[in-house]
């Protein structure tokens, strides 16, 4: 859709969204996991466990794609009826 000009924002936003809440879920379960070991720093996973959330706001927080999301829906719902 981009290359050709048309608008991708839906297609990205719902892109957006899903990784990082998957990411979260499957970092959060590493985690509980690897229990106590998940706090040493000789393992990756406490590393992501501190970064995961800066995925979620790094692309816009989770609530500003739900808008997006929801407002793209909206706006294609409008156009076919």
């Amino acid at each position: 859709k981009k290359d050709s000009g048309e608008r991708n924002d839906l297609e990205s936003g719902m892109a957006k969204y899903l990784a990082s809440e998957y990411c979260k879920e499957v970092v959060e379960d590493s985690f509980r996991i690897h229990g106590g070991y998940g706090y040493s720093k000789e393992y990756e996973i406490e590393r992501l466990y501190r970064e995961a959330p800066m995925l979620l706001i790094g692309e816009g927080t989770a609530d500003i794609q739900r808008m997006i999301i929801g407002r793209r829906l909206l706006e294609e719902y409008k156009a076919r009826t």
